[in-house]
């Protein structure tokens, strides 16, 4: 029984890993548009998130984008905890870049 709770464990943390994935592509190339800024690029890995990955696995992302005159660039950490007691949470950090439009 712990083998497929374990298998289902990684499962879950693999679907949280592409939310993740998606959610920072979608925010990179929300904050590239011209005239977006930092703060687009946020409020759309939020939402995207909100949408795919609520609850406690949702609650363990951080995320920050920062824009230049060039690129934006999105950037989690992430925290997925085990289901298990004595294993370890899975932890890992992603990001995504995009470069921005001109007019």
């Amino acid at each position: 029984m712990l083998f497929f709770v374990l298998l289902a464990n990684l499962l879950v943390v693999q679907y949280g890993r592409a939310v993740v994935r998606v959610a920072l592509d979608e925010g990179a190339r929300h904050g590239a548009r011209i005239g977006a800024d930092a703060t687009g690029c946020e409020a759309r890995i939020e939402e995207v998130v909100a949408e795919l990955l609520g609850g406690e696995m949702g609650a363990g992302i951080e995320h920050a984008c920062v824009k230049d005159r060039d690129r934006i660039q999105a950037m989690a950490e992430v925290i997925f905890p085990a289901w298990l007691p004595g294993l370890a949470d899975f932890r890992f950090d992603m990001a995504s870049t995009a470069t921005s439009e001109r007019s």
